[in-house]
């Protein structure tokens, strides 16, 4: 099979058109005139291929692209794997089977049903047009594969009774993507024949939409939504004829009590209409279900950001919808009906006497004043004052209305936050925040909302609306918020501050930048704007080859599988921070901006890093892996500042900043690139590769994202003691692989880390149904950890450090306190007191920084350490020994002589064991102060 670019690039689509037969405008041979729309009658051609012969576009709808789409347009395919089938068929470029392809899907029952209702779809035009459905809507319907015919009838049961059959007019329901079938839809012609039953579905009842063509849908910039097809197709057929055909879409929920489980993301950008059967019949409980179903479509959408009004049907006649207002009225007036948008403050709640059941009760002092205000899309009026003035009825009241502000207010809504204990742990919230969530709509912003969190108290801060838009009338304004307050609990809902795996309700779900209320997002979080990629498993595996082959020994893979891996933290409590460590030219910023482009990553660089609170918003309130550029090249009080909050986003860590005390989760792993990254005492809590000649093939510039979103989704039906239950399997593989002894708490620690990339990768195999050992990663991961922990044996501890800045302090002087270089039971040793070793730490101007940044600051514990790693000379009961010594000298009748007690002696040995070397001042002969062997003669 030709891949999509091949075949972007090899088939001319004017050869396609001539094929398919499209009509051409008059009879150019050769040429390269414009061609006819093949699925509406246009006196005008205006659909125009390019001049390189690869792209088209129809004007009247803004429709075009390849020659993919080109096929898809004509033929009316909704499958884009059925198009590219249909255009090597049409372009005689072989598709040979790739032996790796996939079987083929297995067809469902539902499928089949909607073939055959396809095989016979004209004959349901004749019913469509007694219902007032223009036939070229209709024809394109049918075009579309969304419309069919059905005439099945049980032989078992007889007509008459309930689920009997007879003819139908069938609306094949699909997903949007990949285009399957998800249900079918029958309307029934004589509804006697069926027991009185007028409607029925096969496949998925709930969860899916019916729309008569997906491709409209997704260039539509306004989206009417309605009960049932019929009414969808009533809403084509009214713009059928008009300029804006192309930019309307219709869709149908198939009923009213599942809209929660549709997925209304498509809508985003798009202008929303909802135009539901309100005007049916109140209920027992004195509500109509459209009427109600309508207020949480709009509650839903505005949720999600998408602007939503509702179609002003108070003049229709009780118990009308759509089509019925069509067969009635006819297409024209129903257009402008449609184009009638309720004016009210709060959609779907008139201030008038309308009988039903009230969306929100208002006292009496404030419904007086909410018939005062009037909306529009994205401006909001009201009335100053009434006139009078002569009608035919006498003296009439005439609304005098002024502008109030720049922008609708589409919701204020009460939003119960969960504290960081209860999204990290999944247990009961003992401390949520309450804050209000206030989504308007702008005229710089179209369409979608614009969020602002309001804190309680700022409610009814004018300068704080103002940042939304302008207000022309503040005490109006005011009294407008007023009323506001009481719909807040319209739409109240429960989230989470947090950009990845979080815990919502007790359940483990994913939570992107949109999700989240933040009160001040570009500090709170860096991925507050952040929608994780999507794709297929395809995707996913190609990613992961592209991985593997572009450095050797899979280092370039160990850094995906731990970024990926990260929101494994949520399950496990903790997750490493990564290093990685390249000589100039060996690839690592190429590889870096590679893996920002497949996760979706943000790299921070150095000079944006340059204060605590830069380093503190960077990690905040997420899982998803962040990177810091050369942090070695930062002053020193921002790398020890740096390394102090590595240590606290290990794990999570809250804390809350600034005069309003704004919340703040230290809690994204993070990537530290650079050719030296100073992090000796993080040793314990970080993962590293090297891609120094290591260097292999650049990826693709085509490669795919990786499947994120999938990713996480995939993670989220998992159970914490599955994934527990695999870290630990791992943890005991890697520590019977690991050169050090079991007594190395250090490296134990480091091996957990490892397991935890190991668990990682063994995840996206199984999900990705790849084989584990695909490039040898296991090994290559084992041969990193062990090379990690040989190299750093001395750096996982602390006193190691200190030791290294005594002997550098000795070798230049400024050590003032009493020490002796001396043989202690046929060993050399350094004899000091480690009281002496911590204060002339503490107290040296010139080792502040260092002092700061260590772990350790008691003698006690220094001494303990010492004792530990036998670094000091030990006593029978394995404690470390203290010895006494007599220092100094006498001059003439002056004794400075003074006995030394309570000092310990290191062993010179041992220390050199740890990559640590004593220079002896003044010495001529080897590191121990020891003469040179002579040469040999």
């Amino acid at each position: 099979m030709a891949s999509l670019e091949e075949l972007k690039a090899k088939v001319d689509i004017h050869d396609l058109a001539e094929k398919l037969g499209v009509r051409r405008q008059g009879n150019i041979a050769g040429g390269k005139g414009l061609y006819h729309s093949p699925n509406r009658d246009d006196k005008k051609a205006s659909l125009s291929v390019f001049a390189d012969g690869h792209r088209w576009k129809d004007f009247a709808t803004d429709e075009g692209g390849t020659a993919i789409d080109f096929v898809m347009y004509v033929e009316g395919i909704a499958d884009v794997g059925e198009a590219i089938r249909r255009v090597h068929e049409l372009s005689g470029i072989p598709m040979d089977r790739p032996a790796a392809q996939e079987a083929p899907r297995e067809r469902s029952r539902v499928e089949f049903i909607a073939d055959r209702c396809l095989d016979q779809a004209s004959r349901c035009a004749d019913y469509l047009m007694e219902r007032a459905i223009g036939e070229s809507v209709i024809q394109h319907a049918i075009l579309k594969k969304s419309l069919g015919y059905n005439d099945w009838a049980s032989d078992k049961v007889a007509a008459g009774e309930p689920m009997h059959g007879g003819p139908a007019v069938a609306f094949i329901v699909r997903s949007l993507n990949p285009g399957h079938v998800a249900a079918v839809d029958m309307r029934y012609l004589d509804p006697a024949l069926n027991g009185g039953i007028k409607t029925s579905c096969q496949g998925e009842k709930s969860g899916v939409f019916w729309t008569s063509d997906a491709r409209r849908l997704a260039h539509a910039s306004t989206v009417y939504v309605v009960e049932s097809p019929i009414n969808a197709l009533s809403i084509e057929t009214a713009f059928d004829a008009g300029e804006r055909a192309g930019h309307v879409a219709a869709v149908a929920t198939r009923g009213v009590s599942a809209l929660e489980a549709i997925d209304w993301r498509f809508t985003r950008g798009k202008r929303v209409l909802v135009c539901m059967d309100h005007r049916d019949k109140l209920n027992a409980e004195g509500e109509r279900p459209g009427l109600k179903a309508a207020w949480r479509l709009t509650e839903i959408l505005v949720s999600i950001d998408v602007a939503a009004l509702l179609v002003d049907q108070a003049g229709w006649e009780e118990g009308t919808d759509v089509n019925d207002f069509l067969k009635s009225e006819g297409a024209a007036e129903l257009k402008i009906a449609l184009g009638k948008l309720e004016p009210w403050l709060l959609p779907g709640m008139p201030a008038d006497d309308t009988p039903g059941k009230r969306r929100i009760y208002l006292p009496w002092h404030d419904f007086t004043h909410y018939g005062r205000y009037r909306v529009r899309d994205d401006f909001t009026a009201f009335i100053d004052r009434y006139t009078t003035k002569e009608g035919e009825a006498g003296e009439e009241k005439v609304p005098q209305f002024s502008d109030l502000a720049g922008f609708r207010v589409a919701s204020l809504s009460r939003v119960s936050i969960a504290s960081e204990v209860a999204m990290m742990t999944g247990e009961k919230d003992l401390a949520p925040e309450v804050l209000f969530a206030v989504s308007v709509q702008t005229p710089r912003h179209g369409a979608r909302l614009v969020r602002r969190v309001f804190q309680d108290e700022e409610l009814h801060n004018v300068e704080k609306w103002k940042k939304l838009g302008p207000v022309f009338n503040q005490a109006a304004f005011l009294r407008m918020v007023n009323i506001l307050e009481r719909s807040a609990h319209l739409g109240a809902r429960h989230a989470v501050n947090f950009v990845g795996l979080a815990w919502k309700d007790g359940e483990l779900r994913v939570n992107e930048g949109t999700d989240c209320y933040f009160t001040d997002p570009e500090k709170q979080c860096p991925y507050h704007n952040l929608t994780f990629p999507s794709g297929t498993l395809q995707d996913g595996r190609a990613v992961i080859a592209a991985y593997q082959a572009t450095f050797q020994r899979n280092a370039a893979a160990m850094l995906l599988a731990w970024a990926l891996g990260a929101h494994l933290k949520t399950y496990l409590g903790r997750w490493p921070h990564f290093v990685l460590q390249a000589d100039k030219g060996a690839g690592k910023s190429t590889l870096v901006k590679r893996l920002e482009r497949s996760i979706g990553m943000t790299m921070f660089s150095g000079q944006s890093l340059q204060t605590e609170f830069r380093l503190l918003t960077s990690i905040s309130n997420t899982t998803h892996p962040v990177g810091w550029e050369e942090i070695s090249a930062r002053r020193q009080d921002i790398i020890d500042k740096a390394v102090a909050m590595l240590q606290e986003s290990y794990q999570y860590t809250p804390t809350r900043r600034g005069a309003e005390m704004t919340r703040y989760l230290l809690s994204a792993p993070v990537l530290l690139a650079g050719e030296d990254v100073p992090v000796r005492s993080l040793t314990g809590k970080l993962v590293r590769t090297e891609l120094t000649g290591k260097k292999g093939p650049i990826m693709p510039e085509d490669l795919p994202r990786f499947p994120v979103r999938q990713w996480l989704t995939h993670l989220a039906g998992l159970k914490r003691a599955q994934v527990g239950a695999m870290a630990e399997r791992m943890q005991a593989y890697c520590l019977e692989q690991c050169r050090a002894t079991g007594a190395d708490e250090g490296a134990r620690r480091m091996v957990e880390n490892y397991a935890l990339v190991a668990t990682a990768w063994r995840l996206l195999c199984d999900w990705l149904e790849l084989d584990p050992k695909q490039g040898d990663f296991p090994r290559d991961l084992l041969a990193e950890m062990n090379a990690h922990i040989e190299e750093t044996s001395g750096d996982r501890q602390p006193w190691v450090w200190i030791v290294e800045t005594l002997l550098s302090e000795i070798a230049a002087g400024e050590f003032r306190f009493p020490f002796a270089w001396d043989e202690v039971e046929g060993r050399d040793c350094l004899l000091v007191r480690t009281a002496h070793v911590m204060d002339h730490l503490a107290r040296t101007m010139q080792l502040r920084e260092k002092w700061n940044a260590s772990p350790v600051k008691s003698d006690r514990v220094f001494k303990r350490q010492l004792g530990q790693a036998r670094a000091a000379l030990l006593g029978p009961d394995g404690q470390v020994r203290d010895f006494e010594r007599t220092l100094g000298e006498v001059h003439g009748l002056v004794d400075n002589r003074r006995r030394v007690a309570h000092m310990v002696a290191l062993d010179l040995d041992r220390l050199a064991e740890f990559g640590v070397y004593a220079v002896r001042p003044g010495s001529t002969g080897d590191l121990y102060g020891r003469s040179p062997a002579p040469p040999n003669e």
